[in-house]
C-alpha cells in the first residue's frame, strides 16, 4: 500500500463522518436546536416584523437568531411571557428589557419598562422610526392555543394604512413566529396582530413582499386611543384559516412598532402577553 492511500482512506471516513452529523442535524429538530437555537421536541425566528422589503428580513433574522431559550411560567394553564428577565430594581428602565433582542430598521429606537395603571409594561414611541424586540418562546399550539395580551395605545401614526404601500405602519403590532426547518429563512410562517389607523377590524392581509407574513386587523382608527384594550386569540384556528394546514409550534413572538412610511409618531403600550389553555 502506497503512503498516500492511508491519508485518503482518513479523509473518506472523515468526509463520511461529517455528512452523518450534518443529516443529523438537518433531520432532528433536538439536534438543530442544539446548534442553531431551533425548536426541540421534547419542549414544547434580522427581528419581526415590518411589512415591505423589511418584512422579508426581519421574518428571516428572527426565524434563524439563536433564541435566549426563554421558560414560559406556567399559572393556571397559562404560559406567561416575560417582559423582562429579571425585572429590573429601578423602573422605568431604558431599553431592551433583559431577555428581548432589538432590532432597528429605520430610525432609532425608544423603549422603556415601565410600571403604569398598576402593571408592568413595555412602553415603545416611534419617531419616525421602524423597530421591532423579539423573543423565543416554544409553545405547542395542540395545549395552549389562546394568545392573550393587553396594549394601550396613546398615538397612531397619521394615515397608517396597512392595505397601502407606502403608508403601512401601526402603532400596535403583536407577531407570531413559526419557525419551518429546513429553511428558515424563506419557510417560516407569520402571523401578526395589530391596531391599525385606517384598516377595518379584521381586515386580513398577506404581505406583497412575503407570502409568509399574514396580517389580523384587531383594532382600529382612534376611538379607543388612550384605553387599555385586551384581546385573546386562538392562534391555532388563525393559523389553520390563514394558511390552510396544522399549526406547528409557535418559536418566538414579537412587539413592534413604526411610523416612518408616514413620517409620523407613534406610541404604544404593552402587558400582560400570555398563552393558555381552551377553556
Amino acid at each position: 500500500m502506497r503512503v498516500g492511500q492511508p491519508l485518503r482512506s482518513i479523509s473518506l471516513i472523515v468526509a463520511v463522518v461529517i455528512g452523518v452529523i450534518g443529516v443529523v442535524v438537518i433531520t432532528s429538530p433536538r439536534h438543530r436546536a442544539f446548534y442553531f437555537g431551533g425548536l426541540p421536541d421534547a419542549a414544547a425566528p434580522q427581528a419581526l416584523v415590518t411589512r415591505g422589503v423589511n418584512a422579508t428580513l426581519a421574518v428571516r433574522q428572527a426565524a434563524v437568531t439563536p433564541p435566549a431559550r426563554t421558560r414560559l411560567v406556567a399559572r393556571d394553564g397559562r404560559l406567561d411571557v416575560p417582559l423582562a428577565e429579571p425585572v429590573p430594581w429601578t423602573l422605568p428602565a431604558d431599553g431592551p428589557p433583559p431577555g428581548w433582542t432589538l432590532k432597528e430598521f429605520a430610525g432609532q429606537a425608544d423603549i422603556d419598562l415601565l410600571r403604569t395603571d398598576g402593571r408592568l409594561a413595555l412602553r415603545l414611541r416611534s419617531d419616525r422610526s421602524s423597530f421591532a424586540l423579539y423573543r423565543d418562546v416554544t409553545v405547542d399550539l395542540a395545549e395552549h392555543p389562546l394568545l392573550s395580551w393587553s396594549w394601550k395605545t396613546l398615538r397612531l401614526p397619521a394615515g397608517g394604512d396597512a392595505r397601502v404601500a407606502g403608508r403601512d405602519d401601526q402603532a400596535a403590532q403583536i407577531y407570531v413566529v413559526f419557525p419551518r426547518w429546513p429553511s428558515p429563512l424563506t419557510r417560516s410562517d407569520v402571523i401578526g396582530y395589530v391596531w391599525d389607523t385606517n384598516a377595518p377590524v379584521d381586515t386580513r392581509l398577506t404581505s406583497l413582499h412575503g407570502g409568509n407574513i399574514k396580517l389580523i386587523v384587531v383594532e382600529s382608527g382612534r376611538q379607543q386611543v388612550g384605553q387599555w384594550r385586551r384581546y385573546e386569540r386562538n392562534v391555532a384556528e388563525d393559523y389553520a384559516a390563514l394558511f390552510n394546514r396544522k399549526a406547528p409550534r409557535v418559536g418566538k413572538i414579537a412587539v413592534m412598532i413604526d411610523s416612518n412610511d408616514t413620517r409620523s409618531d407613534a406610541e404604544v403600550l404593552v402587558a400582560g402577553l400570555a398563552f393558555a389553555r381552551p377553556r
